[in-house]
């Protein structure tokens, strides 16, 4: 009895290692990861979206986003659209944003916003 062991076996156990290896790197965002924010020191509020991957430039985003906060008549005098190089980054710079808004006397207030595609 012999143990084939050729060349085929080799190019399928390659193939069974890099599938899951290849989904994983398709199934990865883009790596431009957006959120916004406004700040209002004469409401004491911080305001935050949620985070989104960003398929437009900085300037259309943050176009849109201020346009969104005239329509909904809140205060601000700061606002910008930070990116990272995926969600969680993202995340961990909005908790950043938070704690240190909470220590400006600003409480944080979620906002439902996304940009338009």
């Amino acid at each position: 009895m012999s143990v084939r062991t050729g060349g085929c076996g080799l190019a399928t156990l390659a193939v069974l290692l890099l599938c899951p290896l290849a989904r994983a790197a398709l199934a990865a965002p883009a790596g431009d990861w957006r959120f916004c924010y406004a700040g209002s020191d004469q409401d004491r509020r911080f305001y935050l979206s949620h985070p989104f991957p960003a398929a437009q430039s900085m300037e259309a985003i943050e176009r849109q986003w201020v346009v969104w906060l005239g329509r909904q008549a809140l205060r601000y005098e700061t606002t910008g659209c930070p990116r990272g190089a995926d969600r969680a980054a993202v995340e961990l710079s909005m908790k950043s944003a938070v704690r240190h808004n909470a220590g400006l006397g600003r409480s944080t207030v979620e906002l439902d916003w996304q940009p338009a595609p």
